[in-house]
């Protein structure tokens, strides 16, 4: 019933805009006023204060926000688009909340956590102006990498969670949530080197306290890879087909994991994955032809296998709106009018018909015809 009424709410909003402003919102019309005042803001997004900013390690740059109250609130473990304006555009980038619920509902501030990348637009920029800067905006939480609600007859269900670098956020967000520990919880963390280990301490004190809490710091530079099902068997008591397991990382590690879980038994419903990047799971192939459509005129752009279509894109000179460029925030949504993509998170191939895609993790399969 609430939802409906907030559904109706929102069409006459928009009705409202659309009549008073030819917008469907009045912030889009008020948006040069609202910019001159404060330059950061965005329509479509929340305002949020910037409270305070640390290095939680040489890489990683952890920033506590306190949204407007406009923002809803978040599920430790959801994401959100983080938008700052950089050399006069907007650039985006989508970030796990590394804090935990609690703490919002209590301060009403949350963290993002980001590892700073070379070739990183985004979280160089953020990088270099954090002093400077006093808001971002911030989208509302989404996702569903949450902890999945147990049944009576489940509370004895292990949970096992793997964290490989950043994918350590969502990770923390959940355990530093919880309050009513019911069952046992082992977090494997992959990290080149302990000095590469953010929330570390934090995670000590939590395995120091909690009795069913267990740590698996896995130090790559020595050890090497993980091997997930092997260090399961050799735990005592414990049954691959009684956990719930939650991936975080790199997609082509989350997807090996998954498969080797399966192959043991594992039902795929038990296993959550949340995917940092892309697996480029086609990097040679012939180069095919993608006529980009846009107010009348067509480019022609070569599209090489495994290559996403907004880089191939960019690369031609065109500029297609984007945000997050890891198929999460869906800004950079067009439609295919006909030919085939490769869906780079996914591995799978669209049909040969007219449908939305997503240029930032979609690649060409076959020639293409793309409206912008």
């Amino acid at each position: 019933m609430n939802k409906t009424i907030s559904l109706c709410g929102q069409s006459l909003y928009r009705q409202f805009s659309l009549m008073l402003a030819n917008q469907p919102k009045l912030g889009y019309y008020l948006h040069p006023l609202l910019n001159w005042h404060k330059p950061a803001l965005h329509p479509d997004y929340h305002s949020a204060r910037i409270v305070d900013f640390c290095w939680e390690t040489d890489q990683m740059l952890s920033v506590w926000l306190e949204p407007a109250s406009s923002w809803a609130g978040f599920t430790a473990g959801q994401h959100l688009l983080v938008t700052m304006l950089h050399q006069g555009r907007y650039i985006s980038r989508s970030f796990s909340i590394s804090s935990s619920s609690v703490v919002f509902a209590r301060q009403k501030q949350i963290r993002i956590s980001c590892r700073i990348q070379s070739q990183g637009e985004f979280t160089k920029a953020l990088a270099a102006g954090i002093a400077e800067l006093t808001h971002l905006s911030i989208s509302d939480a989404m996702g569903d990498f949450v902890l999945e609600p147990k049944s009576d007859a489940a509370l004895e269900q292990s949970i096992v969670m793997v964290a490989a670098g950043s994918g350590i956020t969502p990770l923390w967000s959940m355990l530093s949530s919880l309050r009513c520990w019911t069952s046992p919880v082992v977090l494997f963390y992959c990290v080149k080197n302990a000095a590469q280990a953010a929330f570390l301490a934090e995670l000590k004190l939590l395995a120091a306290k909690q009795p069913l809490f267990e740590l698996q710091l896995i130090e790559t530079e020595t050890c090497g890879r993980l091997n997930l099902v092997q260090q399961l068997k050799a735990k005592a008591g414990f049954s691959l087909n009684n956990a719930l397991y939650y991936l975080c990382g790199p997609a082509a590690m989350s997807r090996q994991y998954k498969e080797d879980l399966i192959q043991q038994g594992v039902p795929s419903t038990a296993i959550h994955a949340e995917l940092f990047g892309l697996a480029l799971t086609a990097a040679e192939g012939p180069l095919k032809q993608a006529l980009f459509m846009q107010q009348g005129k067509v480019t022609t752009v070569e599209a090489a296998a495994g290559v996403t279509l907004l880089q191939a894109a960019e690369h031609r000179g065109l500029n297609p709106r984007f945000g997050c460029r890891i198929g999460v925030c869906y800004q950079c949504v067009c439609q295919k009018k006909s030919g085939q993509v490769l869906n780079l998170r996914t591995g799978q191939i669209s049909g040969d018909g007219p449908e939305q895609i997503q240029l930032c993790i979609s690649a060409a399969h076959s020639n293409l015809q793309i409206e912008l």
